[in-house]
C-alpha cells in the first residue's frame, strides 16, 4: 500500500541508518559506540534520547533533535528509578505509545509534556532479561511514527549489547595482553636484577603501565625477628617519600601479612577498614588495593597501590594483575634480601674477626676502641658508637672512645653515667645484660643526649669476663627497629672481645706497673742497702718510695722496745713536719695497731676507721706493714694516699715484700752502727791506753785520760778523782 503521508520511507536514508548500524558492530570503544548512536539519531527524522541503566536509574548518554541539529540540553540528566520500575517500564518489547504515566516514568512524562512531542518509541536495549538502557524516539503531532519507521533503530538497539560485549571482551584481552606483557618484561628483567632498589623501580614501572601512573605505590617489608614493617619504597604523587619502620599492628598492611591474603576497597575505605579492625593513620585512601608476598606461606612484605582522591579506581582485573606480579616478584625479593643479608652479615662478622686479630696481638687499649667504634659506624650503619669503661671505685661508666664530633666533645667533657642509672649504660652496668630499645620515644626511662639528637633507636652491649662488667659498648641509630636478634648476638660477640681487650691491657699494664715497682722497690732497698747509716738509709726509701708511689705519703716509724712507742725517722710527702715529731704507743692508731699485732692492714677508707690518726686532712686511705725482723717488731712502714681504694692486694703483697727487705736493712745497720761504735771505743781506749803508756807520772796519766776522754764524749768539763787513803788525793781535770 502506497503511503503519501509524512516521512514516507527513504531508502537512501534508510541505507545510511544501516551503515549506521554496522559502525556499531565495528566500535572498539564505548566512545565510538555513541557515536554511531548518534550519527543514526542524526538520519532519523525523529528526536533522539539514549539513557543506560545505572547503580539508582537512568543515566542520559546522549540525545539528539533533526529540528535544532543540537542536543537537547533540557533532557533529564538522572531519572532515578528502583530496579522494579525499570523492569515495568522497559523489560518489553519496542513499542510506540503515548506520552503518559501509564507507559513512562514521570521524570520523562514531566520533561515530554512541556514539549511539543506527542508519542513516543520506548526501544529497550536488552542482554538476555537484562535492560542496559533504553532509546528513546520522539514525534511531533502530524508526524508517522510506527513499527516500520523504528525498524532499523529497533536492530541499532539489538546491536549495541553485542558492541558492547565485544569492546568489552577487546578491553579484557588488551588488559591480559597487557598484563602477560608487563609480567613477562618483569620476568626478563628480575633475572638480571640484583639490586632491591632496582627491583623496586622495576615494580613501580609495570604498575604504572597497566594500573595507571596516577596512583600511589607502596612495598612493605616485613621482618619477623622483631615483629617490625619497613617501607623500603614509596611514590605519593610522583615523589618518592620515606616512612618510618613501625610494628605489626592494626594497619592494612599488618592485616595482608597476617591473613596472607590479597584485599581490595573501592568505596567507604575507612569504615569498611574499621569493620576489618585495621586503622589509618592520617586521611584514609578513596581507593585501597594490597597484595601479601608470600614464599613457602610465609608473608614477607606487601605490594600496596591507593588513589587518595577517586573511589572504584581499581578493579578485579587490577587485582588479578598485582596477585600475578606479587606472586612473580617475592621470590626474586626474598632471594635479593638474602643476598643482601648475607654479605652485610659476611662484612660484619669480618669487622668482629677484624677486631678479634687486633686483640690478640695489641696490648694499646685506646687504639683498638677508637678502631672498633669506628667500623662499627661504618660497617654496621650506625648513628654513633662509643666504649664506656668502669672507673676503678666501680661507681661510673666513663667514656673511654666514641665516634664524630659527639663523641670528641664528650671525651673532652669527660661524659660519664652512673651506674644502674636510668640511661641504658647505666642498666646494663647493673644488670649486666643487653638493653636494646628499638623506638627511644616510647622508652619512659630513655636518657637522651642533646649531642646526639637523631637517634631512633639504642643499643648497650655490657662488656663482662665472667661475672664481671668492665664497661658497655654503646651503639645508636637514626632507624627505628634497627636491632635486631641476629645483629644484637654479633654486637654481643664484639663487646664480649672488646671486654676480652680491656682485661688483657688491664694485666698488660699491671704487669708493667709490678715490673716497674719491682725494680723501683729494688732500687729502693739497693739505696738503702748502701746508705752509710741508719738515717740516710730510711730518708732514701721514703725518697724512692714515693717517687714508685706517684706522690703518696710515706713514713718510716721505728719502735723503742723499751717504751713500746712508735716514732718517725723518716717521712716525705705531709705538709708540714708535725708528722717528724709524732710519737704513737704500741696499740694507738692504725700503725700502733699494725706494731702490736704484726700485721699489716689496708685501709679504703679512714674516714670510717676509728684507729687512724689523722696527720692530713686529705688522706682518704692507708696501707701500714710491720717491720719485722727475726720476729721482732722493727718499725712500721706507713704509706697514705689522698684517693680512696688507692691501695691493692697486689701493693699489699709487693711492699710487704720491700717491708721485709727494710727490716733486714735496719736490723743490720744497727748491728753496723753497734760495731762501729765498739770498734770507735776500742780505738779510743788504744790511743788513750798508748798515750798514758808514754808517761810515769801519775799526775799527767790523768790529765791525759780526762783530756781524752772530753774529746771522746764531746764534753765540756771531765773531772776524774782518786783517794789512795784518808791523806792523799789525786785530782785531774780537764775543760
Amino acid at each position: 500500500m502506497n503511503d503519501t503521508s509524512t516521512h514516507s520511507v527513504d531508502y537512501r536514508d534508510l541505507l545510511r541508518m544501516h551503515e549506521a548500524n554496522y559502525a556499531v558492530f565495528q566500535a572498539k570503544t564505548e566512545k565510538e559506540i555513541e557515536q554511531a548512536i548518534l550519527k543514526a539519531f542524526q538520519i532519523c527524522p525523529y528526536a533522539g534520547l539514549y539513557y543506560v541503566v545505572n547503580e539508582v536509574g537512568l543515566e542520559r548518554v546522549l540525545t539528539y533533535n533533526p529540528a535544532s541539529k543540537q542536543e537537547i540540553e533540557d533532557a533529564p540528566a538522572q531519572i532515578d528509578l528502583t530496579p522494579a520500575e525499570i523492569v515495568r517500564f522497559f523489560a518489553r518489547e519496542p513499542a510506540v505509545t503515548n506520552i503518559q504515566p501509564e507507559s513512562l516514568p514521570e521524570a520523562l512524562v514531566l520533561f515530554l509534556s512541556k514539549q511539543a512531542w506527542e508519542r513516543a518509541a520506548v526501544i529497550p536495549v536488552m542482554q538476555d532479561v537484562v535492560v542496559l538502557g533504553v532509546l528513546l524516539m520522539l514525534a511531533q503531532p502530524g508526524e508517522k511514527i510506527n513499527q516500520d519507521t523504528i525498524a532499523p533503530l529497533i536492530y541499532l538497539a539489538e546491536a549495541i549489547p553485542t558492541a558492547l560485549d565485544s569492546v568489552k571482551a577487546a578491553r579484557v584481552t588488551k588488559q591480559r595482553l597487557r598484563e602477560l606483557e608487563s609480567i613477562s618484561e618483569t620476568s626478563q628483567l628480575i633475572s638480571s636484577s640484583n639490586n632491591l632498589e632496582q627491583l623496586y623501580e622495576l615494580l613501580h614501572k609495570q604498575i604504572s603501565t597497566t594500573i595507571g601512573s596516577d596512583v600511589n605505590v607502596a612495598i612493605a617489608i616485613y621482618e619477623p625477628l622483631n615483629e617490625t614493617i619497613e617501607i623500603p619504597y614509596m611514590v605519593q604523587g610522583g615523589v618518592k617519600r620515606s616512612v618510618e619502620p613501625f610494628p605489626l599492628g592494626e594497619g592494612l598492611v599488618s592485616i595482608l601479612i597476617r591473613t596472607r591474603q590479597p584485599l581490595m576497597l573501592v568505596e567507604d575505605t575507612e569504615r569498611r577498614a574499621r569493620a576489618l579492625g585495621a586503622k589509618f593513620v592520617g586521611a584514609p585512601p578513596k581507593s585501597w588495593l594490597g597484595c601479601p608476598l608470600v614464599i613457602s606461606n610465609e608473608a614477607i612484605g606487601a605490594l600496596v597501590v591507593q588513589d587518595l582522591v577517586n573511589e572504584q579506581r581499581f578493579t578485579q582485573d587490577d587485582l588479578r594483575f598485582l596477585i600475578a606480579l606479587s606472586a612473580q616478584v617475592a621470590g626474586a625479593i626474598y632471594n635479593i634480601r638474602l643476598l643482601e643479608e648475607a654479605r652485610r652479615r659476611a662484612l660484619q662478622l669480618e669487622t668482629v674477626a677484624e677486631i678479634s686479630r687486633e686483640v690478640s696481638s695489641s696490648l694499646i687499649i685506646d687504639n683498638l676502641l677508637l678502631q672498633a667504634v669506628n667500623l662499627l659506624r661504618e660497617r654496621f650503619n650506625f648513628y654513633h658508637a662509643a666504649v664506656f669503661l668502669l672507673d676503678k671505685a666501680e661507681e661510673y661508666a666513663v667514656i673511654r672512645e666514641a665516634t664524630g664530633e659527639a663523641g670528641a666533645q664528650m671525651k673532652r667533657a669527660e661524659h660519664k653515667l652512673g651506674v644502674g642509672s636510668k640511661s641504658l649504660v647505666g642498666r646494663a652496668t647493673l644488670e649486666k645484660e643487653a638493653q636494646v630499645v628499638n623506638d627511644v620515644s616510647k622508652d619512659q626511662n630513655y636518657y637522651p643526649n642533646p649531642l646526639l639528637p637523631d637517634t631512633k633507636a639504642e643499643a648497650c652491649l655490657p662488656l663482662k669476663v665472667g661475672d664481671r662488667v668492665l664497661g658497655v659498648l654503646d651503639v645508636q641509630s637514626t632507624r627505628l627497629y634497627a636491632f635486631t636478634t641476629e645483629n644484637i648476638k654479633i654486637l654481643q660477640i664484639l663487646a664480649d672481645q672488646l671486654a676480652i681487650a680491656v682485661v688483657n691491657s688491664e694485666l698488660f699494664a699491671e704487669a708493667q706497673e709490678r715490673l716497674l715497682q719491682h725494680r723501683l722497690f729494688h732500687n729502693v732497698t739497693k739505696a738503702a742497702a748502701s746508705s752509710t747509716n741508719i738515717e740516710e738509709a730510711l730518708n732514701s726509701a721514703v725518697q724512692g718510695l714515693q717517687v714508685a708511689r706517684g706522690g703518696d705519703q710515706i713514713a718510716i716509724l721505728l719502735s723503742d722496745k723499751e717504751q713500746k712507742t712508735l716514732e718517725v725517722r723518716a717521712s716525705i710527702g705531709y705538709p708540714n713536719d708535725e708528722s717528724a715529731r709524732l710519737k704513737i704507743p704500741f696499740g694507738v692508731g692504725i700503725t700502733g695497731w699494725v706494731a702490736a699485732h704484726k700485721q699489716s692492714q689496708r685501709v679504703n677508707d679512714v674516714t670510717k676507721d676509728s684507729r687512724y690518726i689523722a696527720v692530713n686532712s686529705k688522706v682518704r686511705s692507708e696501707l701500714a706493714l710491720p717491720l719485722i725482723y727475726r720476729n721482732q717488731v722493727l718499725g712500721v712502714l706507713n704509706i697514705e694516699s689522698t684517693s680512696l681504694n688507692a691501695f691493692t692486694e697486689n701493693d699489699e703483697e709487693m711492699l710487704g715484700t720491700l717491708a721485709g727487705s727494710l727490716a733486714a736493712i735496719i736490723a743490720h745497720s744497727r748491728l753496723l752502727e753497734q760495731y762501729r761504735q765498739q770498734v770507735e771505743r776500742e780505738r779510743l781506749l788504744y790511743e788513750i791506753t798508748s798515750k798514758v803508756r808514754r808517761t810515769t807520772d801519775p799526775k799527767k796519766i790523768l790529765a791525759i785520760t780526762a783530756e781524752e776522754l772530753s774529746k771522746a764524749t764531746n764534753a765540756h768539763r771531765t773531772e776524774i778523782a782518786i783517794e789512795l787513803d784518808d791523806a792523799v788525793r789525786l785530782p785531774a781535770a780537764s775543760k
